[in-house]
């Protein structure tokens, strides 16, 4: 019998990096969905990314009680029935790696690191008064855990930092919050205005044509949340059109994103393929919440799951 199996192609290395969980609690790996070789009926506890977790998966698991996933969004499970299994997430997890995205994308547009590498090839020496982070309006719609890990980042660098929320006034890193009605409003001082809003039918398109057309003509979008998030179709007309200074783009609205599409030839926008939450430092990140988690579930008394999402 396995308590528990971990489905994911790191599966083995997190195993080995999980420590501290109750005697007796046995622990399996896959490394994918179809690599799966134990009896799946005897398992209480699934770990895995959430595009792994199928209704086929679910319907060879009858005695499934606890479902943990590898990433901070969960949105790719909806529609699935999940019925009386508990659910948690890697919230605030993937939080250094996430930040450290959006600044790349910041300080590649701010210093135009693509004429920088041109100049260089080109043995081209040109001097120039170089743009400062510092003093930069940077809005941050969505204010989560990882929301505030780039938000304190920010205030190391000297910028201000405003956020857009639908449920909270204050949290640490911020200069002020705002209401989520007064996003357009907040996005006409952006200088970079950065998505990290979770996916729901309630957030489609909530960085919608109007938000966009209310961006500076020089402020920088930047997109690390969800790819329906932003009104892609729009956003690709202003850049197009130059409307906007530019956009740093991990996620989109089909991924892979089709290699005809216009937004890998625009010159202003730097493209990652949905990097955003990996890191060469992703094993240990996630390990120690895992085996947290197991020792609450599997332990005597039952604990609440860290980062547990409660439907609502």
């Amino acid at each position: 019998m396995s308590d528990v199996l971990i489905v994911s192609p790191l599966a083995r290395e997190i195993a080995a990096s999980i420590d501290g969980i109750p005697a007796g609690i046995e622990v399996a790996t896959a490394g994918s969905a179809n690599e799966i070789d134990i009896d799946l009926a005897r398992v209480r506890a699934l770990v895995a990314f959430p595009q792994a977790v199928s209704p086929a998966l679910l319907a060879r698991m009858p005695m499934l009680e606890w479902l943990q996933t590898l990433t901070a969004g969960v949105d790719p499970l909806a529609g699935l029935d999940l019925g009386g299994i508990a659910l948690s997430s890697m919230a605030g997890v993937q939080g250094p790696q996430m930040a450290e995205l959006a600044f790349l994308y910041m300080l590649a547009f701010t210093r135009d690191l693509r004429g920088i590498l041109a100049r260089q090839a080109a043995a081209r020496w040109l001097p120039a008064p170089q743009p400062l982070l510092a003093g930069a309006h940077v809005v941050i719609v969505g204010v989560g855990r990882i929301a505030e890990a780039l938000a304190r980042r920010c205030q190391a660098f000297e910028m201000r930092v405003t956020g857009v929320s639908g449920s909270r006034s204050t949290a640490p890193g911020f200069d002020r919050i705002a209401p989520l009605r007064d996003l357009a409003a907040v996005a006409a001082s952006a200088d970079f205005l950065v998505v990290l809003a979770p996916y729901s039918p309630a957030t489609h398109h909530l960085v919608s044509r109007a938000v966009i057309a209310a961006l500076p003509s020089t402020a920088v979008l930047i997109n690390i949340a969800r790819g329906a998030v932003v009104d892609q179709d729009a956003l690709v007309e202003a850049l197009a059109a130059a409307r906007i200074g530019g956009a740093g783009l991990d996620v989109f609205a089909e991924e892979p994103l089709p290699p005809e599409h216009a937004l890998w030839r625009l010159p202003n926008v730097i493209l990652t393929p949905h990097i955003g939450g990996w890191s060469t430092r992703f094993v240990e990140q996630v390990a120690p919440v895992i085996a947290e988690n197991i020792r609450r579930w599997f332990g005597a008394p039952r604990r609440a799951l860290v980062n547990r999402i409660v439907a609502r």
